[in-house]
């Protein structure tokens, strides 16, 4: 949705990539959700054109769109 939204709501990459290190924290042990349900390579899929959407708006810094 964060993706698919990024041209109404430009925050929404930055969004994106929040949320994969929410997914990816052992804390929260979201990871296992999406490995269970078979469906981590399609997330990551997503997070992976968020990061290529970034480049593209914002130039050839890769870590510009990542939050501080």
């Amino acid at each position: 949705m964060f993706y698919a939204s990024r041209e109404h709501v430009p925050e929404n990459l930055k969004r994106a990539l929040e949320l994969a290190n929410i997914v990816a924290d052992s804390m929260y042990k979201l990871y296992d959700d999406f490995l269970h349900l078979n469906r981590l390579g399609e997330y990551l899929d997503a997070v992976s054109r968020a990061t290529i959407a970034g480049l593209e708006g914002g130039g050839s810094d890769p870590f510009k769109i990542i939050p501080s």
